[in-house]
C-alpha cells in the first residue's frame, strides 16, 4: 500500500472543455514555468504521469495535484483568493472556492471496485487500426481492458506505487462518445463502466491527455 498526497483547487467559474488549454496556459504562466505544471523537460515532452491536472468539475475550472504536484498547487494558490485568467478571447476573474487536501491509499488487493471513466483516449494510430479491424466485440473489449490495465500501471508508477499482484480490469459497459483533439489529431474517446482491484482517487485522469480533463475516473 502506498499513501499519496492529493490537493484539489476548485474555482467558482464555469469553463468549457475547449477552454481548458487556455486555462492550462494561464496557470503555467502564473507558475513561472514550473515543470510540474507543463510536464515538459529540456529535451521536449516528458512522458511521465502528470502530477498536475487541469479539470472541469461540475462544469467549473479545477486543478488536481498529486504528491509534489499537490504541494505546488497549495503553494501557488494558497494565498491567492482570486486571479485573472485569459481563456482565449475571454478574460475572467476566477475566485478560489476551496482548496481541498487529503491523503489517499493506493491499494491493489482482492476487492473489486466499480468506476466510471469519461473522455477516455485509449487508442493511438496503430492500435486504432487494429481495433477497427477486430470484428468481435469481445475481442475489442479485451483489447481495451489490457490498455486500461496499462493506464492504471502508468498512474501507479507515476505516484510511486508498485503492486505485488496483477491488476485486473473488467469493462462492464462501453460507449464511443465522439472525437477529442490530441496534439492536432482527432482520437476516439470512450465512456465506460469498469471494475478493478485497484483503489483509484476520484477525478484522477487515466490514459492519453490525462492532464487535460480526459480519462476522468469516478467511483461508483
Amino acid at each position: 500500500m502506498n499513501t499519496i498526497r492529493l490537493a484539489t483547487v476548485l474555482f467558482d467559474t464555469k469553463i468549457a472543455s475547449a477552454e481548458i488549454p487556455y486555462f492550462r496556459g494561464s496557470v503555467i504562466r502564473l507558475s513561472e514555468g514550473n515543470a510540474l505544471f507543463h510536464n515538459h523537460c529540456a529535451e521536449g515532452f516528458h512522458y511521465a504521469y502528470p502530477l498536475v491536472q487541469y479539470k472541469r468539475i461540475k462544469g467549473c475550472a479545477a486543478l488536481m495535484g498529486i504528491n509534489q504536484g499537490a504541494e505546488a498547487l497549495v503553494e501557488l494558490f494558497g494565498g491567492r483568493p482570486s486571479l485573472s485568467f485569459s481563456l482565449g478571447n475571454r478574460q475572467t476573474v476566477m475566485n478560489v472556492a476551496v482548496i481541498r487536501s487529503e491523503k489517499f491509499a493506493v491499494v491493489c488487493d482482492e476487492a473489486s471496485r466499480t468506476y466510471a471513466i469519461s473522455r477516455w483516449l485509449p487508442l493511438n494510430g496503430t492500435n486504432y487500426r487494429i481495433y477497427q479491424q477486430t470484428e468481435s466485440l469481445a475481442e475489442r473489449i479485451s483489447m481495451l481492458e489490457k490498455i486500461l490495465v496499462g493506464n492504471i500501471l502508468s498512474f501507479a508508477k507515476g505516484v510511486g506505487s508498485f503492486f505485488e499482484r496483477p491488476v485486473i480490469c473488467r469493462i462492464q459497459q462501453l460507449e464511443a462518445s465522439g472525437l477529442v483533439d490530441y496534439k492536432g489529431v482527432e482520437l476516439m474517446s470512450f465512456s465506460a463502466r469498469f471494475s478493478c482491484n485497484v483503489s483509484l482517487p476520484e477525478d484522477i485522469g487515466l490514459g492519453k491527455s490525462a492532464s487535460m480533463s480526459n480519462g476522468i475516473v469516478k467511483r461508483l
